[in-house]
């Protein structure tokens, strides 16, 4: 990994190495525990610091000489490329040259050529090696990893991964949809608007104009920060009132928090916990002051006057909305002000600290490093605001909250400093690097100091049972009487309730005929695709209750085409006297499945939807068992009390 690193950056035969895949394969390798994570960063930067620094060394020593040196007098075009590309970006070009293909291993080169500082030449050097190796190594740790927690989380990861990438695909049809259809209408209605406007006097020609104008440099900037400004309003207020009305979205957070905390392993909590970190009050206010400073010495006044408005505001609205507003976190971590949950600090201060600053950089640069700053940004605010759902500190609606109500203020802010902040200078280039380097300081220093203390912070936290000492009587009905899937719909009846412990149950029912179904494993899903598949060898799909899958699952052939199955959730709730060792309390439903061969071509399972017939089917199979059963009335169907 060091010599392909290294390779890749080296003159000219860095185009043809492919050390890129190279290194991603190992991330694979570290996600899969094979090598240490720690020493193939270590080789990996030293490497792609190396091979671009030799390259520099070249290009400073020999100058146009090198032009007529073997491999690179073979190369003229490629070399032009890379001239051209240096002197349009100057010494940003190596940092962002060395993840641009044809131009990676020529900027390094055509640097030395162009005498750029030895200091300045190193610095960014390292920068872009640290940010070339994460990229890479990223990516295929993930990968490794899933492959690892095969077992456990494998399936609910895997739905998880294939939801993002589906997510992911619809968004860039989406935006290429966008781009080669709806925008040449958008086109032509502004161009439509613009000459009636230039035709008129009034408010509104005055408002078109500035908004709309292709002529003015900042129209388009001011219509995006408009959009924004409205939509993300909109969205928090929608947020707002479906919490104070306890709306559904109050109970698809309960679902999501549920889906998370099963997703949860050692490893992620490791890399959610570091962005949790990074998204902390030390690390942002080291960034803030940071930042401050550079724009003091600078004289950049009115910047500073707005930067330092930005974030103050954004943390004083929060800090005022979580007191009015007091709504308790998922899980009890916090005291004082930090115990109210909505809406979240992290995400509110990390996207309008992250977001402002994007803005400032991003201002007179070309499209591509524009879109690269917003989407640095954006995968830091994403990561840091995923980051508080994966470890239960906050819910869903919190956070999307925050990113609206950020949003919201971060648009208002560019307009009006578009409008009234005119001829100051940015240093760019030292904002950048001033910014990223407070934020490595400040990060390791959290992390170093506080994440014992985070580690038990945010472990997972099973909960409390929940004493029900009158369940026969009245206790049952606490407990959900249908099945409720992730958007909030609820679904089949949950008819059974079950006490007793999950081998015992297991056992009661295998006794009874019962049998736990064929896992989803390659040949058992491959038997969807027979047409003659019996019903016991079929695996059975997934349901989810609050966004869990079922603890114990067992079916019960009725015949080749037909088939009982039984899905047991554990709830939070025991049975038993006070003092008394209290027996776990299970919340489930029994449906019949039809198995079907469509045309002789495959088989397919299909949920019946008379639901009163399996449930008395399951209390007449249990008659023999050492069960007691009670049977109860419930929104016009029977519930089983099994114990």
């Amino acid at each position: 990994m060091f010599a392909a690193a290294l390779l890749e950056a080296a003159a000219v035969i860095g185009t043809v190495i492919p050390g890129s895949s190279l290194v991603v394969l190992g991330g694979v390798l570290v996600g899969l525990q094979v090598i240490d994570l720690w020493w193939t960063v270590l080789v990996v930067v030293t490497g792609a610091t190396l091979g671009d620094g030799m390259s520099y060394w070249l290009g400073r020593h020999f100058h146009d000489r090198l032009l007529s040196l073997w491999p690179m007098k073979a190369y003229p075009a490629l070399f032009a490329r890379g001239q051209a590309y240096f002197a349009e970006n100057g010494g940003k070009s190596v940092f962002l040259g060395r993840f641009i293909g044809p131009v990676r291993a020529i900027v390094p080169v055509v640097a030395g050529m162009s005498d750029m500082p030895v200091l300045r030449f190193m610095v960014v050097n390292f920068l872009s090696a640290v940010a070339w190796a994460g990229a890479h190594l990223l990516p295929g740790a993930l990968f490794g990893a899933s492959l690892q927690l095969a077992g456990a989380v494998s399936s609910r990861l895997l739905m998880l991964l294939l939801g993002v990438s589906l997510i992911v695909g619809l968004g860039a049809v989406l935006l290429r949809l966008i781009r080669h259809r709806v925008w040449p209408l958008v086109s032509r209605q502004r161009d439509r608007s613009v000459a009636w406007a230039r035709t008129r006097t009034g408010v509104w020609p005055r408002v078109i104009l500035s908004l709309l104008d292709p002529l003015r440099a900042e129209s388009f900037g001011l219509l995006v920060a408009s959009v924004l400004l409205l939509s993300g309003a909109w969205v928090f207020l929608g947020i707002l009132q479906d919490v104070l009305s306890n709306d559904a979205l109050v109970q698809f957070d309960r679902l999501v928090f549920t889906s998370l905390q099963h997703l949860r392993s050692a490893w992620a909590d490791q890399l959610m916990i570091t962005a949790t970190e990074l998204g902390s009050a030390p690390v942002a206010l080291a960034v803030i002051a940071a930042v401050s400073v550079l724009l003091a010495l600078k004289s950049c006044w009115r910047t500073l006057a707005y930067w330092l408005i930005a974030v103050g505001f954004a943390q004083g609205l929060v800090w005022v909305l979580k007191m009015t507003l007091g709504r308790a976190r998922p899980v009890a971590m916090y005291t004082g002000a930090d115990q109210f949950s909505f809406p979240s600090g992290h995400a509110a201060s990390s996207i309008v600290l992250y977001g402002f600053l994007a803005f400032l950089l991003a201002r007179n640069k070309a499209s591509a490093i524009r879109w690269l700053i917003g989407l640095l940004a954006a995968a830091l605010v994403g990561l840091i605001s995923f980051s508080r759902l994966y470890l239960g500190a906050h819910w869903l609606s919190d956070v999307l909250a925050s990113l609206s109500l950020g949003t919201t203020w971060l648009a208002l802010l560019s307009i009006a400093y578009t409008q009234h902040v005119r001829g100051e200078r940015l240093p760019a280039w030292s904002l950048a690097l001033t910014a990223m380097g407070a934020l490595v300081l400040a990060g390791a220093g959290t992390v170093a100091t506080q994440r014992a203390a985070d580690v038990a912070r945010y472990a997972p936290h099973p909960a409390a049972a929940i004493l029900l000492t009158d369940w026969r009587s009245a206790g049952w009905q606490q407990l959900p009487s249908r099945r409720t899937e992730m958007d909030g719909d609820h679904e089949e009846p949950l008819s059974v309730q079950w006490v007793g412990a999950a081998d015992r149950i297991e056992q009661q029912l295998k006794a009874d005929g019962w049998q736990p179904p064929p896992r989803w494993a390659s040949r058992a899903s491959l038997l969807w695709l027979v047409p003659s598949t019996p019903a016991d060898q079929l695996p059975v799909l997934a349901k989810l209750h609050q966004g869990a899958a079922p603890a114990l699952t067992f079916d019960r052939p009725l015949d080749p085409s037909q088939r009982l199955v039984i899905r047991l959730w554990r709830t939070a709730y025991s049975v038993g006297k006070v003092r008394e060792v209290a027996t776990p309390l299970w919340l489930g439903m029994v449906t019949r499945e039809d198995i079907t061969h469509p045309a002789g071509i495959i088989t397919l399972a299909k949920t019946d939807q008379d639901f009163a017939t399996p449930t008395k089917q399951l209390a007449q199979f249990l008659q023999t068992s050492n069960v007691v059963i009670a049977e109860k009335q419930r929104d016009g169907f029977t519930v089983l009390l099994v114990q």
